[in-house]
């Protein structure tokens, strides 16, 4: 009897020891594919920045073709990015609201009736 309890606590130790062996090649390997996505986010976020520039100065090229006076292209260029900064940003406080959880925040609070 005691042998068998022996050998259904080395079976389980053993079994044990494996899942923790696999946990932590699994979350070696999570951290690397994570330290992976992050690069690549920062690399595309680069990218789209230097698309973005790229636009804005065919944009200012553009209107210098047409006759525009580069102070003015510069400035068409500069507000054409104040106003998509600023409508993100409305856009960004809008939506923050929800971060508030009210629907749940309501449903916590008591009612007057409870208060009572």
């Amino acid at each position: 009897m005691v042998e068998e309890l022996s050998g259904v606590f080395a079976s389980a130790r053993g079994l044990l020891s494996n899942l923790l062996d696999l946990f932590t090649l699994e979350a070696r390997r999570a951290g690397l594919t994570l330290v992976l996505m992050l690069a690549c986010g920062a690399i595309g976020a680069i990218l789209v920045v230097a698309a973005w520039l790229g636009l804005m100065a065919a944009l200012a090229l553009w209107a210098v073709s047409r006759g525009s006076s580069w102070e003015a292209a510069l400035a068409i260029v500069a507000f054409a990015n104040l106003a998509v900064a600023a409508a993100l940003f409305w856009l960004c406080a809008r939506v923050s609201r929800r971060l508030l959880f009210p629907a749940t925040r309501r449903q916590l609070r008591p009612s007057r009736l409870e208060l009572v």
